[in-house]
């Protein structure tokens, strides 16, 4: 798969006329973005199969309210931290960093999984959304909103951590 990444940070050329950032492509599956406090901010990133050339979205994740971060504490009102996300492209897991960032509004992350494998049906399986603070920690399913018509999972994150889709029986296999 080839990912690549667009990301929504408006801002004003040399006539002051607003534009967008073009998009990125992601050859290590990683991004960067600022996330302002007070200011909607999002990336979305999608991916292309060796054998479709039409690009697909994997994942949106949408910030407007970053309050507090590790290590530095809280946000004031137009204060920006910077916001990485890893996508596992072996499993459908993303890494949002920083961990433990917190939102007064959650930010909302969807994750795609419809051209996860083209040779299982998703259809028949048990899938859901999980996370985890960190590698020590074991894996919590979310509840989180699922379309079976997009193929996705929507949730409003309070936090930062690791999120998948995986099949509920999935765990049993230590993942």
């Amino acid at each position: 798969m080839v990912f690549s990444a667009s990301v929504s940070q408006p801002g004003t050329d040399s006539t002051g006329a607003a534009f967008m950032s073009a998009p990125l492509n992601l050859e290590q599956t990683y991004v960067k973005f600022w996330a302002v406090r007070g200011a909607s901010r999002s990336v979305q990133i999608n991916y292309k199969t060796s054998h479709d050339s039409t690009s697909q979205p994997f994942l949106l994740l949408t910030t407007t309210d970053p309050r507090w971060v590790p290590d530095i504490g809280w946000l004031a009102m137009g204060d920006s931290v910077l916001i990485a996300v890893k996508v596992d492209t072996r499993q459908l897991k993303v890494s949002l960093e920083p961990t433990g960032l917190q939102f007064g509004a959650p930010a909302t992350l969807t994750l795609w999984y419809g051209g996860a494998d083209t040779t299982t049906d998703t259809d028949d399986l048990d899938l859901d959304l999980f996370y985890r603070e960190d590698h020590k920690h074991s894996w919590t399913e979310l509840g989180a909103t699922q379309s079976l018509v997009e193929k996705s999972f929507t949730y409003n994150i309070p936090h930062f951590s690791d999120y998948a889709i995986a099949e509920l029986n999935e765990w049993t296999v230590g993942w």
